[in-house]
């Protein structure tokens, strides 16, 4: 018999979603000792990057009558929550979790009083990665944050790579199924828990321990100036809106000695924003520019890695990359050094695991963008800096900069109309003792200020748990594992 969490066990925050149809979920990062690291064919370099970056964002959830607590991956880029079987191949062969790693949490349908059986062996999905997960297609109790959300469809992993679920977050034109079913987001509205199909993400900096995810609502302390709108794409060929797709408009290099770097795009291109993708990954041409403006080192086809001087750190502290969306006009995110040259390869390089190639620096860091081809995906490394509130209902998009390590809250809620284009506070916030506020719930929409504020870095994180804000719950302790998806 597996063990079984309350609902109060889960942080439930019902006091603070009574005036608002708001569901607010707390995420964290993989914790070290969950992070395992093995040399193998055609893996390995995935796997690197993704203990090299904290390994993605993991909530703690739970399912089935009473509840079982389970850990998924937060993953704005594909569509089905799935969760592994108790019996899965992976939780019951030791040679498996060698290769993939120990399962985290799983889920037992015979101790579950409200489990369905919907389709047997439907469920199959593939990661970009080539990781993915198969089994049966259910239907039990999902519980969030203090919620219980009614016979949601989920994925029962009988065979699975991955030694943890994901809470697919996307369109439910984009679920593994033969045909789109209702799938969290369409249940959060449908069971009156939310009031659009909207939810906004706050990652937080790279040194943050947590970060939220706001179903139906906005944080405007989480952020600097002005909301702004960008179209979401249609797949070019089934014409439906599948992922978050949008135009990225401009990307530049600016430093302390030049304020208007040089273009590096040459027309406007399409990318994810994807938070279970852990790097930032564009057209190789335009990744080759990048890399020329830092002389990073692209290892990609040996180690899997691109390298960087980590001196950068230092002598370009003040450098940040620039992307900007749908226009002259539209949202810019400002991507600090910081955030993209990561001083996080010296242990496996002291330790053997791994072998770099001749570079011409002695203090090696590794660069948070590498090239691909055909699919453009801005991952964690981006969107730490940016805050995102995706709107399904209407198909849009709104972006402004994060105010990072922000310790107040105010969150309104986003009306079945769209997105409310209001504004945050009108600079970055460095916390400090005094700074704190759990009373700052009042609904305002936050002061003005210029749209385009640059991002100064804040402290490095809080502890969530000493400080946490009305409604934000620390309820998780995780794992690494970032995947790529769309």
């Amino acid at each position: 018999m597996r063990a079984l969490v309350s609902l109060a066990g889960l942080g439930a925050i019902a006091t603070s979603v009574v005036a608002q149809r708001v569901v607010p979920l707390s995420f964290s990062r993989a914790g070290p000792e969950h992070q395992r690291l093995r040399k193998r064919t055609g893996t390995f370099s995935q796997e690197l990057n993704n203990n090299l970056t904290g390994g993605g964002y993991y909530a703690e959830v739970a399912l089935g009558t009473p509840p079982q607590p389970v850990t998924l991956i937060i993953d704005t880029g594909s569509s089905d929550v799935w969760v592994l079987d108790a019996n899965a191949d992976l939780c019951q062969s030791r040679k498996l979790q060698y290769l993939y790693g120990t399962c985290l949490a799983t889920y037992e349908p015979a101790d579950s009083s409200t489990y369905k059986l919907v389709d047997a062996d439907a469920f199959t999905i593939q990661y970009l990665d080539t990781s993915g997960a198969e089994g049966d297609y259910i239907k039990d109790t999902f519980h969030i944050a203090g919620t219980s959300i009614e016979a949601l469809q989920v994925g029962l992993a009988e065979n699975s790579s991955i030694n943890s679920g994901l809470l697919g977050i996307g369109f439910n034109t984009n679920v593994a199924a033969a045909r789109p079913y209702p799938n969290i987001i369409d249940l959060l509205v449908s069971q009156d828990l939310i009031a659009t199909k909207a939810y906004s993400l706050y990652l937080d900096d790279l040194y943050a321990e947590t970060g939220t995810v706001l179903f139906g609502g906005i944080d405007t302390r989480k952020f600097i100036g002005r909301l702004k709108e960008v179209d979401i794409l249609r797949d070019a060929r089934s014409n439906d809106y599948t992922s978050f797709t949008v135009a990225l408009e401009s990307l530049k290099v600016n430093s302390s000695s030049s304020s208007n770097g040089s273009e590096l795009l040459d027309e406007q291109i399409p990318v994810i924003l994807d938070s279970g993708t852990t790097l930032t990954y564009l057209p190789p041409r335009v990744a080759r520019r990048i890399y020329s403006a830092f002389n990073a080192v692209d290892d990609t086809t040996g180690t899997g890695l691109v390298y960087v001087s980590c001196d950068l750190l230092s002598s370009e502290k003040d450098t940040t990359i620039e992307f900007q969306f749908g226009g002259s006009s539209g949202p810019l995110i400002r991507v600090p050094i910081d955030e993209i040259v990561l001083d996080n390869v010296k242990a496996y390089i002291s330790i053997g695991l791994l072998d770099i190639p001749t570079l011409p620096f002695d203090d090696v860091c590794s660069f948070g963008i590498q090239p691909l081809s055909n699919i453009y995906l801005l991952g964690d490394t981006f969107l730490r800096s940016a805050y995102v509130v995706y709107d399904l209902s209407n198909n849009k998009i709104a972006l402004a900069q994060a105010n990072l390590n922000g310790t107040e809250t105010n969150v309104v809620e986003i009306p079945a109309s769209g997105i409310p284009l209001v504004s945050g506070v009108a600079a970055q916030q460095t916390p400090s003792a005094s700074s704190h506020s759990d009373s700052d719930t009042t609904g305002d929409s936050g002061a003005e200020s210029s749209p385009d504020s640059a991002a100064p870095r804040g402290t490095l994180a809080l502890n969530w748990e000493a400080t946490s804000v009305t409604f934000v719950a620390i309820i998780f302790s995780l794992v690494g594992a970032g995947l790529f998806t769309f």
